[in-house]
């Protein structure tokens, strides 16, 4: 029994199909992996800039204010405004990223959560005031807090 083009063609074309599906997995896992780590390349370049680090570590350690309008009676307009900023912004866009689902935080929040967690329990006792006059401040920054364990559980004690 000879076979005719017409019987088998329907099982070419669903087998280039299934290779072309296949193919097309292949190559968009590619690229997700290519946009992790050029997204997280710049992440960790920004958070290992000596500006960054500088104002990171002014958040952590000498911020002393206890209310927002405390904030900014003493920093308002100053390099501590400016550090504050600078620090949350970061932090917000990194959680905006995670949230959203760009960046798996699992693998970025290793390198950079404890010291996410660090800002943010200095920064906390000012976002309710803040966000009285400012809504929606540092929101993403603080969703990022919520569900990243290394994060919660590290509390630096102020000198």
């Amino acid at each position: 029994m000879a076979m005719r083009i017409s019987d088998i063609a329907p099982l070419i074309s669903a087998a280039a199909f299934l290779i072309s599906a296949v193919w097309l997995l292949v190559k968009l896992r590619q690229m997700q992996r290519d946009r992790f780590v050029a997204v997280t390349n710049t992440l960790f370049q920004i958070w290992q800039s000596p500006e960054f680090m500088k104002a990171q570590l002014w958040v952590i350690h000498e911020l002393k204010a206890g209310s927002w309008d405390e904030f900014l009676a003493q920093h308002a307009g100053k390099d501590g405004e400016a550090a504050l900023l600078r620090v949350g912004g970061f932090y917000n866009r990194v959680g905006t990223l995670v949230n959203s689902g760009f960046v798996d935080g699992r693998f970025i929040l290793r390198t950079i959560g404890s010291t996410a967690g660090q800002v943010w329990h200095k920064i906390q006792p000012l976002m309710a005031d803040a966000r009285a006059k400012t809504p929606g401040l540092f929101v993403d920054f603080e969703r990022l807090i919520l569900h990243c364990d290394a994060c919660v559980s590290t509390k630096t004690e102020t000198r």
